[in-house]
């Protein structure tokens, strides 16, 4: 959050300096003479970025929309504009409309990261894809009932990020809540790259345990099962540069009951070590300055 307090603050400063420019008097008289409808320009510009369409647009077409509206104002005051000290009055005047549009939109550019990093971390945009165990029991059954009816295979993997292999400097009295953020972070960005790699028959579901995702892959024997572990795993490590693993158990060969796969999943994660990776240079997230 470094980052978005260095820009609030720059945009404070600039504020600051813009409504109280005139008493900066050079001599007898007031030579800065703003223009009061500078000042509303200057208000409306300031609130253009906490809107999505100007977010999503360059910072200069809010300025330029300060540049008209001050432009139009300027123009309908019968009053001098241009010539002598007129002249550098009205430079100023749009100088401070396009300085309070460039940091407004940064500041506004910094506030919908840190937004769509907290819907991340809250699991809030999740693609309809991810369930918690509670909601996807029915759709468990369903697959169940149906591998038995049909006698067809059935995979459960477990997958495990390891959020430690960020190598995170961590204070000793936020050490828990951080930990728990990253994995709850992990899990998030890990959930929506699986989304764009599984089957939309494949069932994504949250675990009871921090930074674990148990994957339902229906009509997939045991062999398939390892090999869609494996492409996962490396995904994992490819895109978001963190250590992973997982654990296997297909139906009807290691159990006849959902509850039953899970153990045996469980049981062969906890025999599997996962592999050491070099973090990339660049995650593929939204990178949120703590």
């Amino acid at each position: 959050m470094s980052s978005l307090r260095r820009r609030v603050i720059a945009l404070l400063l600039w504020l600051i300096a813009s409504f109280n420019i005139e008493r900066l008097d050079l001599g007898s008289i007031n030579t800065l003479d703003l223009e009061p409808v500078t000042y509303v320009v200057i208000s409306a510009v300031v609130f253009l970025p906490l809107f999505h369409f100007f977010q999503q647009r360059p910072a200069m077409l809010s300025a330029g929309l300060g540049w008209v509206a001050l432009g139009v104002s300027l123009a309908l005051d019968p009053s001098p504009k241009f010539g002598g000290i007129h002249t550098y009055l009205t430079i100023v005047e749009f100088l401070l409309v396009a300085g309070v549009a460039v940091l407004a939109h940064r500041v506004g550019a910094a506030l919908a990261e840190f937004r769509q990093a907290v819907e991340i971390i809250t699991l809030r945009d999740k693609n309809d894809r991810l369930h918690s165990m509670s909601e996807a029991q029915e759709d468990v059954q369903t697959q169940m009932s149906a591998s038995r009816r049909m006698r067809r295979p059935l995979s459960v993997l477990i997958l495990e990020a390891d959020a430690r292999s960020l190598n995170m400097m961590i204070h000793r009295f936020v050490q828990e809540l951080q930990r728990a953020m990253m994995q709850r972070y992990v899990l998030a960005v890990t959930a929506r790259m699986l989304a764009r790699h599984l089957r939309r028959t494949d069932l994504i579901i949250e675990d009871g345990k921090p930074g674990r995702l148990i994957l339902v892959a229906p009509e997939t024997p045991e062999s398939n099962a390892r090999i869609l572990g494996d492409r996962l795993v490396h995904l994992v490590q490819d895109r978001l540069g963190i250590t992973a693993r997982y654990g296997v158990a297909t139906f009807p060969d290691h159990s006849l009951t959902f509850e039953d796969l899970l153990d045996v999943a469980e049981r062969h994660l906890r025999q599997v070590q996962p592999q050491e990776v070099q973090a990339p240079e660049a995650l593929r997230v939204p990178e949120v300055n703590m």
